[in-house]
């Protein structure tokens, strides 16, 4: 039986490695069945996607990946892993793979539908965020994304009062690349559409009623000083374009317990500034509030935003705060659990046909055994502990 097991499995791609001495034991068959499951779908499109892919991972298509996620969503790190790779894979979960049905089956004539994702430190919320916005444009949705909300925070550029509220501060160089990247996500989506109404920004520019969407758009990109107050501007059209089923949007922000949280900016170089003082922070709070429907938001909690001593529990009322929980009610609490056995061998059998686990005693059970205890099915840990094999 077991040369006949080793013979099958000797014939599969060399993404599925077996310990030919270890196939006589009695748990044999077991390791079989998982090294003849594929580890990848040929299917790219994420809403051909279903339970029965959970597990694989699927590749995304360049132009989608050059359009959608290379500008400002994905990390350097992340962007050093696909041109390593030579492409850009995720590996296709549960969590991703319940909000897709949930989006199949929702009534959108009801107000903005809200999504929370949570879990433990690099569980892998931001690559599940990553597979519902790649399905959203395959269904030709509009895509408006915060990659990182806590670096409206953290990062010191430019802050600026607010020309209409001396109470907030524009974050001009943060708000122009917000606009840079909705317009190269965008652009095919929205250049048929005008604005509803006339924006003024001083008493010498204003924008008139019945101009391209994109021109409202580039005027913040090249005039930074007025760029929050277009992007405030953006938000309003595009909820009124979703109001008009003109469009669906989808809403997405990582680290939304950033929101309730002080900033490393100061006013006048001494008092610390809130996030809810900042102009982008407020833009985004009223979106979130909003009755506007053909909407969904889709947002993450991160340990990473809240101070060592507040990161006690990865739970949402934890990172967030009893202000923020009641903020955002009602939402679908969505957890994005550590990888599962069957999870860990995929990536596992992933990283092997990419070759970026070589030694040959790491493809072993015990080998896999090992790699599995020291990463403690954390998926940054995993990549971690695979760096030098």
């Amino acid at each position: 039986m077991a040369s006949v097991i080793y013979r099958i499995v000797s014939k599969q791609p060399s993404g599925y490695c077996i310990n030919s001495s270890l196939l006589r034991s009695s748990s044999s068959l077991k390791c079989w069945q998982r090294c003849v499951t594929t580890f990848r779908t040929e299917i790219s499109d994420p809403s051909e996607h279903s339970f029965d892919h959970e597990g694989q991972f699927y590749t995304i298509p360049k132009k989608d990946v050059q359009k959608i996620f290379m500008l400002n969503w994905m990390s350097p790190h992340e962007k050093n892993m696909n041109k390593m790779f030579q492409e850009f894979s995720i590996l296709i979960r549960r969590p991703a793979l319940e909000v897709m049905d949930i989006l199949k089956r929702l009534n959108y004539n009801y107000p903005l539908t809200r999504f929370l994702l949570y879990g433990e430190m690099n569980a892998g919320k931001k690559f599940t965020m990553t597979h519902i916005m790649h399905y959203c444009r395959s269904q030709n949705w509009v895509l408006l994304t915060v990659p990182w909300a806590n670096e409206w925070n953290c990062k010191r550029l430019d802050v600026s009062f607010n020309h209409h509220k001396e109470s907030l501060f524009d974050l001009p160089v943060h708000s122009k690349i917000l606009l840079e990247d909705f317009l190269l996500k965008n652009m095919s989506l929205i250049k048929e559409f005008t604005t509803s109404t006339t924006y003024e920004f001083s008493e010498h520019e204003a924008s008139e009623q019945g101009i391209p969407l994109t021109d409202l758009i580039s005027f913040g990109i090249t005039r930074m000083k007025f760029a929050n107050d277009v992007v405030g501007a953006l938000l309003k059209e595009l909820q009124i374009l979703a109001n008009n089923d003109k469009i669906k949007l989808l809403v997405t922000i990582r680290g939304i317990n950033s929101f309730w949280r002080k900033t490393g900016q100061k006013k006048e170089k001494v008092q610390e500034i809130h996030a809810q003082q900042l102009t982008l922070v407020n833009q985004f709070m009223e979106l979130l509030q909003s009755d506007t429907k053909n909407a969904v938001a889709m947002c993450s909690t991160e340990s990473w935003v809240n101070d060592v001593t507040d990161r006690k529990s990865y739970l949402p009322t934890e990172l967030m705060g009893k202000e923020g929980v009641d903020f955002l009610e009602p939402f679908l609490p969505i957890e994005v659990p550590k990888y599962g056995n069957a999870e860990l061998q995929s990536v596992m059998d992933y990283y092997i046909d990419r070759r970026w686990i070589q030694a040959p005693e790491a493809k072993t059970l015990d080998g896999r055994a090992q790699i599995k205890f020291l990463s403690g099915h954390n998926p940054y840990q995993l990549y971690r502990v695979c760096v030098p094999l």
